[in-house]
């Protein structure tokens, strides 16, 4: 991502980012690149499974990985870990099957992975833009394989059991909530002097709430900064929350939350 196409800049911003230890990286530097400032704030930490009856479970998936039809990526976390997973079993992906990734970064970064062709929806980053490809119309018996962390919503898999798809989840990472408190919160708001909030996921959001009901007499304050939301699901659950400035991108990928930035700053 080029500075030269993203001329406006962000100098009154100084913004939270809250993604995962490790993943704050290139947002960051993205914002201070245009001007902004940028403070890191992880919500959670991301951890590889390593239960013995658990990596039992993803080791017999990938080594029949040639069995599905499709895999779909839900995540650059997915990517990271699945990746480890199949090239360490596979020397090329099997041919023949089909690969998804919800959003264009994870998209990008299973190619990169894995060295194989992704398809991922224009329409946006979430279980209900990949659920519009035409690769899931006609998915009855068809085995699928939906690579994520443990946990998390059902909406895709749910959906493809009922266009007739047997499908299998391949677990290959936790998140872990920081120990951060509402307290730690207010602190960082207040000395940093924030005035936009960034979540990249439904989780994301519902742990920063959780922080902020924690810092009872400030929520409503903390609720009053504009708040980047990657998807129209979480920007619903920011506006039920009580947030009062809740602004869309159109995913969770560093352009997408630069582009969000430059058009509240401008």
């Amino acid at each position: 991502m080029g500075s030269s196409k993203l001329p406006s800049k962000l100098s009154e911003l100084r913004v939270l980012i809250t993604r995962p230890q490790h993943q704050h990286a290139s947002l960051c530097s993205a914002i201070e690149d245009h001007g902004g400032e940028a403070k890191h704030f992880p919500l959670f930490a991301i951890e590889a499974v390593s239960e013995p009856i658990l990596v039992q479970q993803i080791k017999t998936k990938v080594e029949n990985l040639d069995n599905y039809k499709l895999v779909i990526f839900i995540s650059t976390n997915a990517v990271k870990f699945g990746a480890l997973w199949i090239n360490d079993y596979w020397q090329r992906f099997p041919l023949g099957v089909r690969v998804l990734a919800i959003g264009p970064s994870t998209a990008r970064k299973v190619s990169i992975e894995l060295n194989c062709t992704v398809v991922n929806s224009d329409a946006g980053a979430s279980s209900e833009d990949i659920l519009l490809l035409d690769e899931l119309g006609d998915i009855s018996g068809g085995k699928v394989a939906i690579v994520r962390g443990i946990g998390g919503r059902e909406l895709l898999a749910e959906s493809l059991r009922q266009r007739g798809a047997e499908v299998d989840y391949i677990e290959v990472y936790r998140r872990m909530p920081t120990q951060k408190s509402g307290e730690e919160l207010v602190n960082v708001l207040t000395q940093e002097n924030i005035n936009i909030l960034v979540v990249t996921s439904g989780e994301s959001l519902a742990r920063l709430d959780w922080l902020i009901k924690d810092a009872a007499q400030r929520a409503h304050t903390i609720r009053s900064i504009p708040i980047i939301v990657p998807s129209n699901r979480v920007a619903k659950d920011a506006v039920q929350l009580g947030y009062t400035g809740v602004k869309l991108a159109l995913g969770a990928d560093d352009e997408a939350i630069i582009n969000a930035l430059q058009e509240i700053a401008n």
